[in-house]
């Protein structure tokens, strides 16, 4: 311990003597330079400190971290520290790829279930299924242990083994399964099909490394159905971003070499750069559509800006996230990284599209809206108006679907997943998604499985009636008011009792695609989902109808357009 103590001491003392040097060289150069070897002279003496006269015994590099994270938490949401542990989480950001199972859990109650498997992974192959419980990894069992946690053990590097314990409840089977890990990827266009009408569809659902070849090869492949394609949707809904590069590529697919997709401007000069398309496009033609909703950002938004502003696309959906800050990583010792804030990127109008402002106030980190009233007007190749801040506005405007209370409620008690599970191991898999049927006599079974379940749906307005009575009782004032408070709750259950009869069409649909997802992995949901997709319904008849299509790219009035 003396040692250690005397080599820590030396350590920092070197470490001081060091950066007074520095301090005297900064101080001849710069006042910024001398700020911050003054900082870190004052940081390294604190450390020092704590880590010799504090009460309890301290971890250096816990307290670094904390104030590390403290630091980036002060400038934005997006500038983050990572120690060598979860570097992890930055290559999945980055490729979509991970080592591991292929598993992805949820607790319920004291248990680990297992609620959704990829099925090109090594879990997917070995026959695991949503709903299976996970009792044991490696003779660990797993039952006290946080989502987080199993997620680690679960995780490992590529080729390596694992050993879970497995039950199957509604067949009441339990076993074994040995898995060899392998590096999972998540594919970044899950779906790429034609419709009915002749219209192609690809799901793009992030730009990890490799995305813009995957968009490619599904177009390529619907073109080479018989009879091709006569438009295009590109589904960027949910789209959170990813590479810069990658959206560059994927906007070069539609449009022909030496256009500006985006220009990214920052402090350091030398970094400031203007993208390019290089390549000739895929088809620049094609009548496309893009769809995008409130979580498309980053990437996706620069992706759709472009061809907003190129003219090449109609935009679909609802306004964007509006995140116009571009993030590059820097190597850090000790196998660290940094993902720091470097500029804001333009797209081809020059718009900057980023809906919120980062400003300290003292010690605080404020953040604020752009008002529409300080949006600036920009204009398209063809002279339509767009706006900067605020993200990306379609030009036709599809109201987000409500999700009801009580289907909310449903997801969240997993009474859908418990549901569809149970469905799945009493039904045979239907010949394909177009011929699968949920029927009125299936939604009485889903109604009597919640009575096996005892569930009971409770609104909002009941638990804060419940407030509001206790507060009252408080207050002395509860005779006065009780009949009024007793005839308001029989009133509101009342109406809860009727939730799951006025909402069952909703709630119907979310059944099917739920149970859609078991029969088709990875894809049956969403194509369920997109029967009744209004968005869809909406742009297909766009695509098909080439007046309105070319009016929409053309005319300043065209803005916000209503299409029924």
């Amino acid at each position: 311990m003396k040692f250690r103590s005397k080599r820590w001491s030396m350590l920092c003392a070197g470490l001081l003597i060091g950066l007074t040097g520095l301090g005297i060289w900064a101080m001849r150069n710069d006042d910024k330079y001398f700020e911050i070897i003054k900082s870190l002279d004052i940081y390294a003496s604190v450390l020092r400190d704590l880590n010799t006269y504090y009460v309890d015994s301290l971890s250096p590099f816990a307290l670094m971290r904390t104030s590390v994270d403290a630091m980036t938490n002060s400038l934005d949401p997006y500038t983050t520290f990572y120690t060598q542990e979860n570097l992890g989480d930055l290559t999945f950001q980055t490729t979509g790829k991970y080592g591991g199972t292929g598993i992805a859990i949820r607790r319920d109650d004291d248990h680990v279930i297992i609620f959704d498997v990829l099925q090109d992974s090594p879990a997917g192959l070995a026959g695991l299924r949503p709903g299976d419980r996970i009792e044991r990894i490696d003779d660990k069992d797993v039952d006290s242990l946080s989502e987080d946690a199993v997620s680690d053990l679960l995780r490992g590097e590529p080729g390596t083994t694992v050993v879970l314990g497995i039950y199957r409840p509604y067949l009441q089977q339990r076993f074994t399964v040995k898995l060899i890990r392998a590096e999972v990827g998540l594919s970044s266009v899950p779906y790429a099909f034609r419709l009915q009408d002749g219209t192609g569809y690809i799901r793009l659902q992030q730009f990890t490394e490799g995305c813009s070849l995957q968009v490619k090869r599904a177009l390529d492949s619907l073109k080479s159905l018989p009879g091709g394609i006569q438009g295009l949707i590109l589904d960027l809904r949910g789209n959170p971003g990813g590479l810069l590069e990658e959206a560059v590529k994927t906007a070069n697919l539609f449009v022909d070499p030496g256009q500006t997709i985006v220009s990214l401007r920052g402090r350091v000069q030398a970094w400031n750069q203007i993208y390019r398309t290089t390549e000739r496009a895929d088809d620049d033609t094609i009548p496309l559509a893009i769809l995008i909703n409130h979580q498309s950002a980053s990437a996706a938004e620069i992706l759709a800006g472009a061809l907003q502003d190129l003219d090449r696309a109609v935009i679909i959906g609802q306004r964007s996230y509006g995140k116009g800050l571009v993030q590059t990583t820097h190597d850090l010792p000790y196998d660290t990284r940094i993902k720091i804030t470097t500029a804001r990127y333009y797209t081809p109008s020059g718009r900057c599209i980023q809906a919120i402002t980062y400003a300290h106030q003292g010690d605080f980190l404020q953040q604020n809206f752009i008002p529409d009233s300080l949006r600036q007007t920009y204009t398209t190749a063809h002279g339509r108006i767009v706006k900067g801040g605020g993200g990306i506005e379609p030009d036709v405007p599809v109201r987000t679907e409500h999700v009801s209370e009580i289907a909310q409620d449903l997801l969240i008690h997993h009474m859908i997943f418990d549901y569809a599970t149970r469905y799945f191991y009493e039904h045979p898999k239907p010949a394909s998604p177009d011929d699968f049927m949920f029927t009125d006599q299936d939604y009485t079974s889903f109604l009597n499985f919640l009575e096996e379940k005892h569930y009971h749906f409770q609104s909002d307005a009941s638990q804060l009636l419940a407030q509001f009575t206790d507060q009252v009782q408080q207050e002395g004032w509860w005779e006065q008011l009780r009949q009024q408070t007793d005839s308001l709750r029989r009133a509101l259950a009342e109406i809860e009792a009727r939730q799951l009869l006025t909402h069952r069409k909703e709630i119907m649909q979310l059944l099917k695609a739920e149970i859609a997802d078991r029969y088709w992995p990875q894809q049956g949901e969403w194509l369920v989902a997109l029967q009744t997709d209004e968005a869809i319904r909406r742009t297909r008849h766009i695509l098909h109808d080439t007046k309105m299509y070319r009016s929409l790219l053309s005319s300043t009035t065209a803005q916000h357009a209503s299409v029924r």
